[in-house]
């Protein structure tokens, strides 16, 4: 495998040494293809930034004499900011198609005959609106007809459903939030022939309370997927046994703190991306992913696999991070400790939930309330009173706590909802953290 990444590694930076921001990047930085034997000395190489990226589309980041005609353009949904551009191609396209087909089969599916549902963001320009229009809508050569459906995650829920029971999917790969909408329906009755084999998850972190939840609704196992745009497929993915995988053929992950310095194994990081294939728009110690991980080394695992696991899977969004007036930082997916209250009190009264920190002493909490379970179980008092001490013990006396209740939380258009939402300025956070 060593020698295999690094064949792969010396040909993809080949590759962008042809790409003008590269190309720029490596001779400021004094190195060139001959320089890169393998793997471990991607560390001479420079950082390339989401705002290298934007500034330097389109001509910049594609090879001189690529063929833009036989390209694809794909944006990412710019949660974080601008979105970024890039080119792809049917080329790079089909190689992470053997990602899931490999995926597939280590969850026991056979890729010609399973029927899956991918509800993703389907819109022109987006990655699953292009990667379907190239791949998928030309792959029938391995999988049975009509066996693949695709929607859009922000159509209206109860015609999701409805499309879902007539299809019925063995697999149906989704946003957490989009799949806890379905699971709620399931709970009322609706979709009575949406009786799926495996769940998948992608795009936002995923709560236990939600897991917990969602699995009950379907009776089967959910697992998430790590993917991104730039990274043109799953970086890294969940086994059954919890374990995400890196799929360590395909990439090479680095983390950093917030001095651009590499952080030692198991310490959380913002991930860095190297994808080792793939044609378009190269990414090389990317660092624009705006994600926190804990990288562990080769381990090996119960599922049989011996591969770099992300420890505690994809922890959220950098954007999202909560800081606290003490100088402590959560990741989104570490905050949401509501789901370990709600675990506790066996409720699934709960249908959905979101941290809004408004100011860096003032978190507010918002849930919605199940009416058909309002009364069965926990008191709706109890509940928004554990929350309440749960979330006070965590952020220390000088954090003021608010937790109501809700009829709606709206998704942002286009985007699925956040967990964790933070309005605090990252330069307020790091003046606190300096103190």
């Amino acid at each position: 495998m060593s020698k295999f990444r690094d064949k792969l590694f010396r040909r993809i930076v080949e590759y962008a040494y042809s790409v003008p921001l590269y190309h720029r990047k490596y001779k400021e930085a004094g190195v060139t293809p001959s320089d890169i034997k393998s793997i471990y000395d991607i560390v001479k190489l420079p950082f390339i930034t989401k705002k290298d990226v934007i500034e330097n589309f389109p001509d910049g980041i594609i090879p001189l004499g690529y063929n833009k005609n036989e390209a694809y353009i794909a944006s990412t949904g710019g949660s974080s900011g601008k979105p970024v551009s890039l080119f792809t191609d049917f080329y790079t396209m089909s190689q992470s198609l053997l990602l899931s087909i490999r995926e597939g089969i280590s969850f026991g599916f056979n890729p010609r005959k399973v029927r899956f549902a991918n509800i993703g963001t389907h819109l022109e320009g987006r990655i699953d609106y292009v990667f379907h229009k190239a791949v998928t809508e030309n792959a029938q050569f391995f999988r049975k007809a009509n066996s693949y459906l695709t929607m859009n995650a922000f159509d209206p829920m109860h015609e999701i459903v409805e499309r879902l029971d007539t299809f019925k999917p063995d697999i149906i790969y989704t946003y957490p939030v989009t799949l806890q909408h379905i699971a709620y329906l399931k709970k009322k009755g609706y979709g009575p022939h949406i009786n799926p084999k495996l769940l998948m998850v992608s795009g936002y972190s995923l709560d236990e309370y939600t897991k917990r939840y969602v699995e009950d609704a379907f009776g089967c196992r959910i697992v998430n997927l790590y993917q991104s745009v730039e990274g043109a497929g799953d970086i890294a993915f969940e086994c059954f046994d919890g374990t995400w995988h890196v799929n360590y053929d395909f990439y090479h992950l680095e983390a950093i703190d917030e001095n651009m310095e590499l952080v030692d194994y198991d310490e959380r990081g913002h991930v860095v991306l190297t994808r080792l294939f793939g044609r378009g728009t190269p990414f090389i110690r990317y660092t624009g992913m705006d994600d926190w991980v804990t990288l562990l080394p080769e381990t090996r695992c119960n599922c049989g696999l011996f591969t770099p696991v992300l420890k505690n899977g994809v922890e959220g969004r950098v954007s999202a991070q909560i800081i606290l007036p003490d100088g402590r930082v959560y990741p989104a997916a570490s905050f949401a400790i509501i789901s370990l209250v709600l675990n506790e009190l066996k409720t699934y009264k709960v249908t959905r939930f979101q941290i809004i920190q408004n100011k860096i002493d003032d978190i507010e909490i918002l849930l919605v309330i199940d009416d058909d379970l309002r009364d069965v179980g926990p008191s709706v008092d109890l509940i928004f009173q554990k929350i309440k001490e749960a979330y006070e013990k965590k952020c220390g006396p000088d954090v003021r706590i608010t937790v109501k209740e809700v009829k709606e939380i709206k998704s942002p258009p286009g985007k699925p909802l956040p967990l964790v939402i933070s309005k605090v300025k990252p330069e307020e956070g790091y003046k606190i953290i300096e103190v």
